[in-house]
């Protein structure tokens, strides 16, 4: 089974991001260490020389980026449909991002296994949240989960269920959709503080608070 994890050399809203010290070693070498003694082959798309160099005498197979590919707009299923195409890939895949500090192979062993040994033929992380939820329409504001008229327990509410990246697991054949997610979807409930990720210096600052 494999595992594709993109890893760009500049970040955006958080600089350098992937390459942080967190608890000792960089974001991106703690993300696959994660992995080093699992069943897992490991895939690292990158732009960046350094990771690719570094990876040389590590069990993962990190290749550059093609050049057609980088840019802070190509989306990941565009990276992911390029490394199906060139690896020949046929079992599934689960992406992940390294900025997820707190990943655990278990949750991946559990996506992969809805896949494997279930009618699934996808498998993304979501937050449950349970609150009272409204939306604006034209005519002004309407309740989307609930019934204003009568007051429930927030645990009593329907579950909506967040996308929160922390993983996406799918057989290949799902980009042919040009989507990580297919038509039958398992969603997997990751909780506080697992989904973190790092998008912003907050974000940053909220993981390094929880060590």
């Amino acid at each position: 089974m494999t595992v594709f994890i993109p890893i760009k050399h500049n970040s955006q809203r958080v600089p350098n991001k992937n390459f942080r010290l967190f608890e000792g070693k960089p974001l991106w070498e703690r993300a696959i260490d994660k992995f080093a003694n699992t069943k897992y082959k490991v895939y690292i798309d990158t732009d960046s020389e350094d990771v690719v160099k570094k990876c040389s005498s590590r069990n993962v197979v990190a290749f550059k980026r093609n050049k057609n590919l980088i840019g802070d707009q190509v989306s990941v299923v565009e990276l992911l449909k390029d490394f199906r195409k060139s690896f020949k890939i046929k079992s599934p895949i689960c992406q992940i991002h390294v900025t997820s500090p707190f990943l655990q192979i278990n949750h991946i062993d559990a996506a992969f296994n809805k896949i494997l040994l279930e009618d699934y033929d996808s498998v993304f992380s979501a937050n449950i949240i349970q609150s009272r939820f409204w939306r604006k329409e034209r005519y002004g504001f309407c309740p989307v989960n609930h019934n204003p008229m009568r007051l429930e327990q927030t645990q009593d509410l329907p579950k909506l269920y967040e996308e929160n990246s922390y993983s996406y697991a799918f057989k290949p054949e799902v980009l042919d959709l040009n989507n990580r997610i297919g038509y039958n979807p398992y969603i997997l409930e990751i909780n506080y503080p697992y989904n973190l990720d790092i998008d912003t210096e907050e974000d940053w600052k909220l993981v390094n608070s929880i060590i």
